[in-house]
């Protein structure tokens, strides 16, 4: 018996992640981006530009097609967010995954992209697995039924950012490119 224990603890701790490098994006609460997103089901597709300002727990992310129409915007904070849609329906939540699920039909787990977007793992459950590049940057990531990969990175104010990533989920999947990175405030 103490055998069979002492094999299981010595496999388990075998399959243990090592812990990630230390990433200067953690620190980063306020940003800009602009960019690009499309969202691929089993019966459709989606695609949109988007705006995404946020200043530490407060944010603003404003979606629209790419011909200006159809402009979806989430105002959130640590208390709440609210959905405004481009006929002026207006949508309140305690969270915006909550919310994008209720209105949109869609899991988008935006709470989470709040640290996936920087190219780091959400601090709230630990990662399945992930991959670093030669350079320490996350390549892949495996989180809460999510598989992240990382296209390519930028350098902003010294500290690599995502530029490309793609998520697949059960559901979907999601394709997002940063067309631009603005540091609003340095990292604390």
């Amino acid at each position: 018996m103490k055998k069979y224990l002492f094999l299981v603890l010595l496999i388990s701790g075998c399959l243990m992640l090592p812990p990630l490098p230390n990433m200067p994006a953690e620190k980063l609460n306020s940003w800009q981006i602009n960019g690009r997103i499309a969202i691929i089901t089993k019966n459709d597709s989606w695609t949109a530009k988007f705006n995404w300002q946020q200043q530490t727990t407060n944010y603003q992310l404003r979606f629209s097609n790419p011909m200006g129409q159809g402009a979806i915007l989430l105002d959130g904070s640590s208390s709440g967010v609210m959905m405004r849609t481009a006929d002026n329906k207006v949508f309140n939540a305690a969270d915006p995954d909550t919310l994008i699920a209720d209105v949109l039909k869609l899991h988008i787990p935006v709470t989470n992209l709040h640290f996936w977007i920087r190219g780091i793992p959400t601090p709230k459950t630990s990662p399945q697995w992930y991959s670093l590049d030669k350079i320490g940057r996350l390549q892949t990531l495996r989180q809460d039924t999510w598989e992240i990969t990382y296209g390519r990175y930028i350098n902003i104010k010294n500290i690599n950012l995502p530029k490309k990533i793609f998520l697949n989920g059960d559901e979907f999947r999601v394709k997002i490119i940063v067309d631009r990175w603005n540091i609003t405030s340095p990292p604390v």
